[in-house]
């Protein structure tokens, strides 16, 4: 798993794969791998995603779906809460933890880099009042000039 450097520019956005679920990230949106992005996480979003793959592995099965966990461990002495965050490829688990188990640092800045140079993440898109589609963090519209807060997520 990469990391992008403080030097790369980065955008906020949000991003999907390819379903309803749309998460909170911060990407640099030329990073990519065959076209997808690789997007970082902050601990409550990387929550998030634990939450809602588990719920899809309950769905579809586990040997389907990959799964995300945060193991939690109260806070530290600094007030900043303890967490591990975990990807699971429970197609690989007979190959052993080596194969099935990654454990998600931090990066720098604190944030998870989830599922990027795996996973097939593309950046959220938005619809404009005037029907232009853009990326989520593009605004105003090239078209129209509205902000992004005149807009909403697209279907």
């Amino acid at each position: 798993m990469r990391t992008s450097p403080l030097s790369r520019q980065t955008v906020r956005t949000r991003v999907t794969l390819d379903g309803p679920e749309t998460y909170e990230a911060v990407l640099d949106p030329t990073d990519r791998w065959h076209g997808w992005v690789s997007p970082r996480f902050s601990l409550d979003t990387a929550r998030q995603l634990a939450a809602d793959t588990a719920f899809q592995a309950e769905q579809h099965g586990h040997d389907s779906v990959d799964t995300i966990h945060v193991i939690e461990g109260g806070t530290d002495r600094d007030g900043r809460p303890r967490a591990v965050v975990m990807h699971i490829r429970w197609l690989y688990h007979d190959e052993g933890p080596e194969a099935s188990v990654t454990v998600i640092a931090p990066d720098e800045d604190g944030l998870y880099g989830i599922g990027g140079w795996d996973w097939t993440w593309s950046i959220a898109t938005r619809e404009c009042a005037c029907g232009e589609q853009l990326d989520h963090h593009v605004a105003p519209c090239p078209n129209c000039g509205r902000d992004r807060d005149d807009f909403a997520l697209a279907a």
